[in-house]
């Protein structure tokens, strides 16, 4: 019986200092200008702990002006995290946002064809309708046009796996 309340206290403060942990870490990222340590603290946490906090610091810390061409890592760390469909406005976005890295542009592509089907369809529709909407407007360069339309093809093909899974989901 002894050794029982011993791993329970063990596991007690097991998650306490986990909690204290990721706490300190992300407060360091959200405010350090150390780019190269922080990569390294961002992939202490991706690789050590599970934490909602850790997902919304990255994605926070992606779109962060200051982080501005030094965000390619994070977005890798984010994929390598998670590859939720709540993100795909989020990576569009990224990818019509930014005009000149091309690293944002093909790790954002990246997660977008690795999320796992079937997405959510009225945000592939509201997706598609916001992507056709970009397509046409004058002040996409001829790269980010051949990407949205790639986009558009994927959520499109991901569309038709929606109305697949729906004849499981209607018995």
């Amino acid at each position: 019986m002894e050794d029982i309340s011993k791993i329970e206290y063990l596991i007690k403060e097991i998650e306490l200092g986990k909690e204290e942990y990721v706490t300190q870490l992300i407060n360091f990222l959200m405010s350090a200008n150390n780019f190269a340590l922080c990569n390294k603290v961002a992939f202490v946490l991706v690789d050590n702990f599970k934490d909602d906090r850790i997902e919304d610091c990255l994605v926070k810390l992606i779109k962060d002006p200051k982080w501005k061409n030094r965000n390619g890592t994070l977005l890798y760390l984010l994929g390598e995290y998670t590859n939720n469909s709540k993100y795909l406005k989020y990576l569009i976005d990224l990818i019509i946002e930014n005009t000149d890295d091309g690293e944002i542009y093909m790790g954002a592509y990246s997660m977008i064809i690795n999320m796992q089907p079937p997405l959510d369809k009225k945000v592939i529709v509201r997706c598609m309708k916001f992507l056709n909407e970009e397509r046409v407007k004058e002040n996409h360069d001829e790269y980010k046009k051949q990407m949205i339309g790639s986009i558009l093809t994927y959520l499109d093909g991901q569309r038709k796996i929606c109305e697949f899974y729906k004849q499981f989901t209607d018995i």
